[in-house]
């Protein structure tokens, strides 16, 4: 049995639906009870990460302890720049699939001399 995936979601909406398909697509599922069980919070009104830091931060680590409460077990969040707030989510003490540390773990794995990196301004 795999565990269950908390996905905290809606900083970009469509990145939360892109991201949950792809999950769905990778999954070696032959019929439905073989998929991940996931929990997500598609929540469209965390504060801005650029202007309202704190608050942001406050309501991420708020969005990880409820997905824990809910049954999560490891936690993702496909925003890279909310990233910035991945020490609040921690504090929900669950192992949590950092895409910007996995991002660059994969490049140093390859014989690439440059990286693009595409990001929003601010934090």
């Amino acid at each position: 049995m795999s565990r269950i995936l908390g996905v905290l979601g809606g900083m970009g909406p469509a990145a939360t639906v892109a991201f949950l398909a792809r999950v769905q697509a990778l999954t070696p599922a032959t019929a439905d009870e073989d998929h991940v069980r996931v929990i997500a919070d598609i929540n469209p009104q965390v504060p801005n990460r650029h202007t309202q830091p704190e608050a942001a931060g406050q309501a991420l680590g708020q969005m990880a302890q409820a997905l824990k409460t809910a049954g999560a077990q490891v936690l993702a969040m496909p925003c890279n720049t909310a990233h910035a707030h991945a020490d609040a989510i921690r504090a929900a003490s669950l192992p949590f699939i950092d895409m910007v540390a996995e991002t660059a773990r994969a490049a140093a794995g390859t014989d690439a001399r440059r990286v693009g990196v595409l990001a929003t301004p601010g934090g």
